[in-house]
């Protein structure tokens, strides 16, 4: 029964609430299902694609700092901190009797603390002093490896270091072409890592392992004098948190005029690698410098002094289309210098090849020596390759 006087108001108010309950439920029903179907095609997307929509492009870039240019290397590395993953000053020597040396101005901590303040993760670079035939000693000698990874894990105990960077390259010099030395030292190097790495990881911190550049699997010294196959790629990929190849130095100061890292000469380094490790777990390295080869000598010049360099001599650099680097030259015809350097636009062409083959970053040598427009253009980098 109606109560007297309201029948049609009360019939009216459900009648005007039934159709906007249904709109509510449409909208609901529709709202839930692309929030499904995003989540859906998010997490059957690749993992890459996955992170890119959680977080902002990671970190791409990594620098050395070497102890003889600190100052000029600090200060770079401080400035474009927010696009800098690993630091990794050159502060360390390790000889074949686990003897560690530090240079000047080691462990810096004002420096490290800077550094990571700025999220920047300290990796300092240890070099080895021993050369093949001492360094195939300690590797034949469980004890002797022993007393080294004390020694590297001392190291990264200090504090604000994130790990260790081995870049061991005394040991790779064979101008004898002691072919059955290298191969020893092949077997032991990655035995010494697969124990250091553990030991790293049990205190927390990183194992990292810089290689010099290889093209193929054949015994070859390269420029004559580094048996680079001393660096077993697939043996030390697969106990190293990450591995840094230098791509770089392909032409030297021991080598005739030409540039420091050809363009199809770093295409064969890294096909190389790809048939030996996961790209994601390497950095590729990046020279920031070059070479003047002429009748008073040869010389190493960093990329940002070179276009004074080459001002002061009455010349412009030029690009090569066929190289990927810039080059110029002087004097006449019997007293000619030329020069060869990687400068940002250089380093921009290589970095793009490591983002598009799937590294995990690039290793710049060295901080302090690069041409400013580096910064911006490894900024392209990671926003729109990775």
């Amino acid at each position: 029964m109606r109560a007297p006087g309201r029948g049609p108001d009360v019939l009216r108010l459900p009648a005007l609430l039934a159709p906007l309950a249904l709109l509510t439920l449409l909208t609901l029903l529709t709202l839930v299902t692309l929030l499904t179907l995003l989540a859906v095609t998010v997490a059957g997307a690749p993992a890459s694609v996955r992170a890119r929509a959680a977080s902002p492009p990671a970190r791409f870039l990594s620098v050395w700092l070497p102890y003889w240019n600190m100052s000029a290397a600090g200060s770079s590395a401080l400035a474009h901190a927010n696009q800098i993953a690993t630091a990794s000053p050159v502060w360390y020597t390790v000889s074949a009797g686990g003897v560690v040396t530090a240079a000047a101005g080691a462990g810096d901590g004002s420096l490290v603390a800077a550094l990571r303040t700025r999220g920047v993760a300290v990796v300092p670079t240890v070099n080895e002093s021993a050369g093949l035939q001492a360094f195939n000693r300690m590797l034949a000698s469980p004890t002797a490896r022993a007393r080294v990874v004390r020694a590297l894990v001392g190291i990264a105990k200090t504090p604000g270091y994130s790990g260790v960077d081995l870049d061991f390259e005394e040991f790779a010099i064979d101008p004898q072409d002691d072919v059955a030395a290298a191969d020893a030292a092949a077997a032991g190097y990655p035995r010494l890592v697969a124990e250091l790495c553990p030991a790293l990881h049990a205190i927390g911190r990183t194992c990292i392992v810089t290689v010099m550049p290889r093209v193929s699997a054949a015994p070859v010294l390269w420029r004559g004098r580094f048996a680079t196959w001393v660096y077993d790629y697939a043996a030390l990929g697969a106990v190293a948190d990450r591995i840094r190849i230098m791509a770089y130095d392909e032409h030297a100061p021991d080598t005739p005029p030409g540039p420091v890292a050809p363009y199809q000469w770093v295409n064969r380094v890294i096909a190389f690698a790809r048939s030996q490790f996961p790209l994601d777990r390497a950095e590729l390295g990046l020279a920031a410098y070059g070479y003047t080869w002429g009748p008073g000598g040869d010389a190493t010049f960093p990329a940002v002094d070179a276009a004074a360099l080459a001002a002061s001599h009455g010349v412009q650099p030029a690009w090569s289309a066929a190289e990927q680097e810039e080059t110029f030259s002087y004097g006449g015809p019997r007293h000619r210098t030329v020069a060869w350097y990687e400068d940002a636009r250089a380093d921009l062409v290589r970095e793009r090849l490591a983002a598009a083959d799937g590294f995990a970053g690039v290793a710049l040598w060295a901080a302090g020596d690069e041409t400013p427009a580096l910064w911006s253009d490894a900024a392209s980098v990671a926003s729109t390759d990775r």
